[in-house]
């Protein structure tokens, strides 16, 4: 009976040890002198700011005594590494964090250590392979060292490694690039790591280059953007390239912001070169109800100057109440610089053409769209009838 008593007892201490360890470590390994990870959020506890020497003492000689029964266990010499370095002892830090990733290649204390270490100190450490094992490992400190990436790693060599795992497609490089995309400054290095990606043999992916692109034009990064999205582009896509970029609507839109956006839209049927097929243009069918927006656009980014806008279209019973018209304006402040209005009725292909002019300041980034002036739903401004582009074009004017 006391046997079992004692049992419970024992059981109570070490699962009320479980539940202190990261709110109270100290009480943790009160209850609890083994309990591993509390004395791991204890020492988690002491990085930043000050310590006495008496802490780091009681913690050292707690690592020990845990060593002596679990000399396995990889994060009983990251804590030793902590107090070492804390202690000014970095030969010896270094040297017990080495230690625990021989024990356990993927011990998250050890390998920021490591990876700080290898930063500050400028040393010979294969940092990449460090930041490899972290992410892969520790995915959620992917956001933690992001917008340190750049700074950790300045060196051309480093960075030139880093490639070398992107065009791997590791997992985590969705989420490294995301994380990046999150801030100005992560974007571009996000994008001077896709442009590495593109010039070597690894795959790409539109969702992260999309991403990228997406948070340098917000960031007004205009020309970085668009020079990432030229740099992106693949064999097939290159071909599609001008002023407006796939221009003849002869490929399926990519996502990127500047090929063409597509949102489809209530009392429209739209098709764009329909994938599997040699069908190409622009084609679009209004079902008789009110149209707002036909939700077709793209960013351009155009050189101050003179130039000629153009489509060719044809109809068959087109009905445009609240007509219907391409524009280009500038992006902020949505300055219009050219519109072409979209005749209604039936009749064969025709091109139509109108001046535009780019200003030299405040217009980096246009958008070119299609819309109309319908400002609300009412049903006698119904939109019906066929329209069918066959190129949308910015020629350079004289």
């Amino acid at each position: 009976m006391c046997f079992a008593s004692a049992s419970i007892s024992t059981l109570f201490l070490i699962a009320s040890s479980q539940l202190l360890e990261k709110s109270d470590p100290k009480l943790a390994l009160r209850l609890n002198p083994f309990n591993v990870d509390a004395l791991v959020a204890l020492s988690e506890s002491m990085i930043g700011g000050t310590t006495k020497p008496s802490d780091l003492d009681q913690l050292r000689s707690v690592a020990r005594r845990m060593m002596s029964v679990n000399p396995g266990d990889g994060r009983l010499y990251s804590v030793q590494a902590l107090v070492e370095w804390k202690n000014g002892d970095l030969p010896a830090a270094q040297q017990a964090s080495a230690s625990a990733l021989e024990l356990a290649p993927t011990e998250r204390q050890a390998l920021q250590w490591m990876i700080g270490y290898a930063a500050d100190e400028d040393g010979e450490v294969p940092m990449v392979d460090l930041i490899d094992a972290l992410f892969r490992r520790w995915p959620d400190m992917i956001p933690v060292y992001a917008d340190r990436l750049s700074e950790i790693l300045s060196k051309p060599e480093q960075r030139r490694l880093l490639m070398q795992h992107l065009e791997r497609a590791p997992p985590w490089r969705g989420a490294l690039i995301s994380s990046l995309s999150k801030s100005p400054d992560g974007a571009l290095f996000a994008a001077d790591l896709l442009w590495g990606v593109a010039q070597g043999k690894g795959g790409q992916y539109a969702g992260e280059i999309n991403q990228v692109l997406n948070a340098l034009l917000a960031a007004g990064r205009y020309d970085e953007a668009y020079r990432t999205f030229l740099v992106t582009l693949d064999g097939e896509r290159e071909t599609l390239l001008g002023n407006v970029y796939n221009g003849l609507f002869s490929a399926v839109p990519s996502g990127a912001p500047f090929d063409w956006s597509v949102k489809r839209q209530p009392g429209l049927a739209l098709s764009i070169a329909e994938e599997g097929t040699l069908a190409r243009g622009l084609s679009l069918e209004f079902l008789d109800i009110p149209v707002r927006d036909p939700g077709v656009r793209q960013y351009l980014v155009l050189s101050p100057g003179r130039y000629q806008l153009s489509m060719k279209v044809s109809a068959k019973g087109a009905v445009l109440p609240k007509t219907l018209f391409w524009s280009i304006a500038c992006f902020k402040p949505g300055k219009i610089l050219a519109m072409l209005p979209v005749s209604e009725g039936t009749y064969p292909l025709k091109e139509v053409t109108a001046d535009l002019e780019v200003p030299a300041n405040a217009c980096g980034l246009q958008v070119l769209r299609l819309g109309t002036r319908t400002m609300t739903g009412s049903w006698n401004d119904r939109y019906s009838g066929r329209l069918h582009f066959d190129e949308i074009r910015i020629a350079s004017g004289p």
